[in-house]
């Protein structure tokens, strides 16, 4: 049987007893109450008889009085009828006559007084005899309910100080009638020193409020049975004014019920450390599981990459080897533009790569769907094929949204590319847009707030539910080899959660696709980030003929020396003069000895324990006023560049980018100097 069944069968047998108990003072108090009121009654009936018995012994002295009278009367009656008229001795006659029958009525009710009398007080014997012995059978059910239910009672006759303990309260304390004198004072004294103050402040409290309802549990000390716990259970009397007179009730020991609830307590606890203790184990167990997941995903992403670069890497390698043997202009053109391409299609690999991962660094800005919306239908409508026609639908009111532009325009290309593929036969591709008001609670990716639904829908073929489960997986593609990388929805994925939002698909084999973007409300309006066009624009500058300009002393930080035969070459094409180091201390110590450099083109990410941040923060706390302009093709770089408030120049860098940047960052640095003189 478990513990909380034998507690409950405990509960239940106490509260049967607690309840026995409470009938038997029930009764035993209105047997009592009716017992005073028969004797209330014996002693009236007994007044009423003595008063009969007076009355009976006048009448019976009265009739020997006028017995004596007729007696008298009867002696003279001769002497009478010698001397005295006739008409006197018949007056005198009809007196005898009628005292005596007088006498006989009073006798007669005398005699039935005295037997209404004698029933009367032969039943209510009968009757105090009865309510005697059930008062005697109701203490003693009482006194057996208190003994088998562990159960004491008391009364406290609070204006008198004075307080009754029944027999079974001494038992249950343990006390010896003779050598205690129940007493408030004696009852603290059997409160444990821990529980005492409470108990008095509980007795304080109830005597405040004029609760009739007086509820508490104590702890005793038990000469013999050791710790003890009671619950007592009262009644308060108050008089006509509502103040504090009687305080009476029982005492029921409990110490097993609150020794099951400790077992139950501490088998809980010990439930909720296995609990726990499993919980860990899961959570271990799902972490290992997450982990062998990581490296299978990371798996499919290392072969996917490796398929993609070294197609990539094959035809940088191939034009490479040609260009060298190779002399005809036209060919070398073709391929160095070939060359060209392939090293841009590996950076926008790279690029997805990075968006999925949530690595790289957007630059969020309010955009008005409304006006986005139609340019990008006119970028669709030359995009994609003749039979696709583009709608666009924009809610009226529609939010604006804080997300990057380019990327934003960027995945709904790849959608829309995924959608035209999907439609070989043609048909529409449908762009809409509409307010959301989500719900934590609710919402299957936890988003709360107010978002914009962007959902580009199409009717195409549609994917079964085997191909949708694997829809925003890196390098999942059902497309033929060469066709896709298979990170065109992982990247639209990618861009939508680190934008703050949520990206997800709907799919019906035979009826279309439809994939929905949730991006997150801005609360600027867009033309407040017109404004900022300008110098968002200088971290990202556009492809332009090489231009030269003063030529500048460049010190060139970079570990690899491949990277930095490269970039330097590229320097001395655009007319700048670099000296080249491998760390950021090396960069410390070239300055300190004296090399002469008006900028620093410096790796984010470097050995040895320093990077380009390192090495920027120690030139300022140095005091050398010279620019830093930062490169890097790591992912985490551009956030932390632009929480130091560095330029940044993004690898693979063409001959132009790289021009821009040195111009802008050097440009930028003179600006500041010349502020700051005037």
């Amino acid at each position: 049987m478990s513990d909380a069944t034998r507690l409950r069968r405990l509960e239940s047998e106490i509260e049967r007893w607690r309840g026995a108990a409470e009938d038997a003072q029930a009764e035993a108090e209105r047997l009592a109450a009716e017992r005073d009121a028969l004797r209330a009654e014996l002693e009236r009936r007994s007044r009423q008889l003595r008063e009969s018995d007076a009355l009976l012994r006048e009448a019976r002295a009265d009739g020997e009085a006028r017995a004596e009278a007729a007696q008298a009367l009867a002696l003279r009656l001769p002497a009478a009828r010698e001397g005295a008229p006739e008409e006197e001795l018949r007056v005198t006659m009809e007196e005898l006559q009628a005292l005596a029958e007088e006498l006989e009525t009073v006798n007669r009710a005398l005699a039935e007084s005295n037997e209404v009398l004698e029933a009367r007080v032969a039943e209510r014997t009968v009757a105090l005899a009865r309510a005697n012995a059930q008062l005697r059978d109701s203490e003693e059910r009482l006194r057996m309910a208190q003994r088998h239910a562990g159960a004491g009672t008391w009364d406290w006759d609070i204006r008198n100080a004075a307080v009754v303990w029944s027999e079974e309260f001494f038992e249950l304390c343990g006390l010896d009638r003779g050598k205690v004198t129940p007493s408030h004072e004696a009852w603290l004294e059997l409160v444990l020193p821990e529980d005492r103050e409470a108990a008095a402040a509980a007795i304080a409290d109830a005597l405040r409020r004029r609760d009739p309802d007086f509820r508490m549990e104590y702890r005793i000390g038990h000469p013999r049975r050791g710790e003890r716990w009671l619950a007592s259970r009262g009644r308060l009397v108050c008089d006509a004014a509502g103040d504090p007179v009687r305080l009476l009730g029982l005492d029921i020991d409990i110490t097993d019920r609150k020794r099951a609830e400790l077992t139950v307590a501490e088998a809980n606890e010990k439930l909720r450390r296995d609990v726990a203790e499993e919980v860990k184990a899961r959570e271990a167990a799902q972490a290992r599981l997450f982990q062998t997941l990581k490296l299978e995903a990371l798996g499919q992403l290392t072969g996917g990459v490796a398929h993609d670069f070294n197609n990539l890497l094959s035809v940088i390698v191939s034009g490479t080897s040609l260009l060298r043997r190779d002399q005809d202009q036209a060919k070398r053109e073709r391929l160095m533009d070939a060359i060209e391409q392939a090293a841009r299609r590996g950076a926008d690999l790279t690029r997805r790569l990075l968006t999925f991962a949530r690595r790289q660094a957007l630059r969020p800005a309010p955009l008005d769907l409304r006006h986005w919306l139609p340019d990008m239908r006119e970028l669709l409508a030359r995009s994609l094929r003749g039979d696709i026609a583009v709608e666009i639908e924009a809610e009226a009111g529609l939010w604006p949204v804080l997300v990057d532009a380019g990327e934003l325009e960027l995945a709904v290309l790849n959608l829309a590319v995924n959608a035209r593929d999907a439609m070989p036969r043609g048909g529409r591709l449908r762009l809409r847009a509409e307010n959301a008001e989500l719900r934590r609670g609710a919402d299957p990716d936890g988003l709360e707030g107010r978002f914009v639904r962007l959902a580009v829908q199409d009717d195409g073929t549609g994917m079964p539910p085997e191909v949708l489960a694997h829809a925003f997986e890196p390098f999942f593609s059902t497309k033929e080899v060469g066709r896709g990388t298979g990170l065109g929805l992982a990247q639209v994925y990618g861009f939508a959660r680190q934008s703050g939002g949520a990206a997800r698909i709907t799919s019906i084999a035979g009826q279309g696709t439809a994939v929905t973007l949730l991006l997150p409300r801005s609360e600027a309006a867009p033309e407040a980030a017109a404004e900022e066009a300008p110098a968002a624009a200088t971290a990202r500058p556009a492809a332009t003929a090489p231009r030269r300009g003063p030529g500048l002393n460049i010190l060139l930080v970079e570990d690899d020396d491949d990277v930095a035969v490269l970039t330097a070459e590229m320097l001395h094409h655009l007319g700048h003069t670099v000296s080249r180091v491998e760390s950021g201390a090396a960069a410390l110590k070239a300055l300190a000895g004296g090399v002469a450099a008006q900028l620093v083109l410096s790796d984010v990410v470097m050995p040895g324990g320093w990077d380009g941040l390192d090495l920027a923060q120690a030139m300022r706390e140095e005091g050398w006023p010279i620019p830093v302009l930062l490169y890097s093709g790591y992912g985490g770089a551009p956030a932390r560049v632009a929480a130091a408030g560095l330029p940044l120049l993004r690898k693979p860098f063409s001959l132009p980018e790289l021009e821009r940047a040195v111009l802008l960052a050097f440009r930028e640095r003179q600006g500041e100097e010349k502020r700051a003189a005037g």
